[in-house]
């Protein structure tokens, strides 16, 4: 596509971090770039300053229209590129005439991206697995970008990565939503829950956009899906499904009595390393750990190298982060659970007593879930506009206490564990913007009330 968009006309609708990525990209290219964006100008340049955007948003529009000003209807754009969080139903893409496509930065992307693709979807983990995946890759000696969704748009890359590099992709049910020619060699499907109820009508809507993943995946790749995810496990695909979980499922990648493990092409069994090895070993990294082990076999890695990128991966900011001690005490950032599955998934197993905070903005889900999950926790302490509605989910269950903001919460948590030899673990089941500019930016304000308890700091990852 490269050499093709010199000239043409590109309406980029939604001007923030992938919007501003998808413009530069077209615009290197000699392409004509018209930004658009529903926020006022004032407001977009906050958001700009605040995402680190100040130096490519300029590069980014020959011309930008703010405040519900839109383009003249002459000339029509070539394509308009879409950014994740505008819903399909915008009145721009309403009135669009038939034959201007309409795709997200993602797809664009790829089609200038000479290097080798690997994609991961899913309801959660699916950060922590990309930046995992590209680890493992990177072992390999060549260049390897982790990009998407994670915060990295692929279009600030695409075009410098050559044919012997490799894009791992996170991406998202919203970003699949207008993939049409993105072809991963390897894909993987990590697993299902509710999640975005806020802009899908139901869990099926919200299925069907994850299962278009299934079918970008070409003759010759493969698609890496736990067997936990019956749903993933009977999408049709043209590719080679490699499965990983349950041994007794023509497994790939499982675990047995303490070792992660891969049957090869013959079935033989063969050890990777024991799970007491891996960098991260809550619950749910073990499973994202072996997925990974699937995708690296996928494309071909040996044993020997998987094992090693798994081993001494540092992991990812706000995912199960511990930030701080305070005593016997430890802190635990783990802001990127933004839904009541991820929740669940992390207190799986928890080996120490807990006290949670959790709460948000809603994003549609039931919190009634919860309640299974609070074997391990003591106290939830709730806050923002979703915390009335988890105590009520939770009071019959566990002890709930009401705090006005993050803060506070962080105080009266290291009280309570103090005096029950607990972890304190944020993980909100909610999105963040009710008090906060995004979950990066909760993760950030827990990590600064902690050091304000006098804690030892001991991973000050932004």
């Amino acid at each position: 596509m490269a050499d093709k968009v010199r000239d043409e006309v590109f309406w980029i609708l939604g001007a923030a971090r992938s919007g501003c990525a998808a413009g530069a990209l077209l615009r290197r290219h000699g392409a004509v770039v018209v930004g658009i964006d529903d926020q006022q100008e004032a407001d977009l340049g906050r958001r700009w300053e605040r995402e680190g955007l100040t130096d490519l948003a300029p590069r980014a529009f020959d011309e930008l229209l703010t405040g519900g000003l839109r383009p003249a209807e002459q000339p029509l754009p070539r394509a308009v590129i879409v950014s994740p969080g505008v819903p399909g139903g915008h009145d721009l893409l309403a009135g669009l005439p038939t034959g201007v496509e309409v795709m997200g930065e993602l797809e664009l992307a790829s089609r200038f991206c000479r290097a080798e693709l690997v994609a991961i979807t899913g309801t959660n983990g699916k950060s922590t697995t990309t930046a995992w995946c590209a680890h493992v890759l990177g072992h390999e000696g060549r260049r390897v970008e982790a990009v998407g969704n994670l915060g990295r748009p692929l279009a600030l890359v695409a075009d410098e990565l050559e044919a012997e590099d490799a894009a791992v992709v996170e991406v998202s049910s919203f970003q699949l939503e207008t993939m049409r020619t993105f072809s991963p060699r390897a894909a993987a499907i990590l697993n299902l829950a509710p999640d975005h109820l806020d802009r899908y009508a139901t869990l099926q809507d919200y299925c069907a956009a994850k299962r278009i993943m299934a079918g970008l995946v070409p003759a010759g790749g493969s698609l890496v899906v736990w067997t936990g995810c019956p749903e993933a496990v009977a999408w049709p695909t043209v590719g080679r499904r490699v499965l990983y979980g349950d041994p007794s499922q023509d497994t790939t990648v499982y675990l047995d009595e303490g070792w992660l493990m891969a049957r090869d092409d013959a079935g033989c069994a063969r050890r990777i390393l024991p799970t007491a090895h891996l960098s991260l070993k809550s619950p749910p990294n073990v499973l994202n750990a072996q997925a990974v082990a699937a995708l690296g076999l996928s494309l071909g890695l040996d044993r020997e190298r998987i094992a090693a990128g798994l081993r001494d991966f540092p992991g990812l900011a706000h995912r199960h982060q511990v930030v701080g001690r305070l005593g016997a005490v430890e802190f635990i950032n783990d802001s990127k659970a933004t839904n009541v599955h991820a929740v669940c998934a992390g207190l799986t197993g928890y080996p120490r007593p807990v006290v949670l905070i959790a709460g948000g903005s809603g994003k549609g889900e039931d919190f009634a879930p919860l309640a299974a999950a609070m074997g391990a926790v003591v106290t939830v302490l709730t806050i923002g506009d979703e915390g009335p509605r988890i105590a009520e989910a939770l009071r019959d269950r566990v002890p709930v206490e009401e705090k006005d903001n993050l803060h506070d919460a962080v105080a009266r948590a290291a009280d309570i564990a103090t005096a029950r030899d607990a972890v304190v673990l944020l993980s909100p089941a909610c999105a963040s913007f009710d008090m906060f500019a995004n979950y990066r930016d909760r993760g950030r304000a827990f990590a600064a009330a902690v050091a304000d308890l006098g804690a030892e700091m001991i991973d000050p990852r932004p």
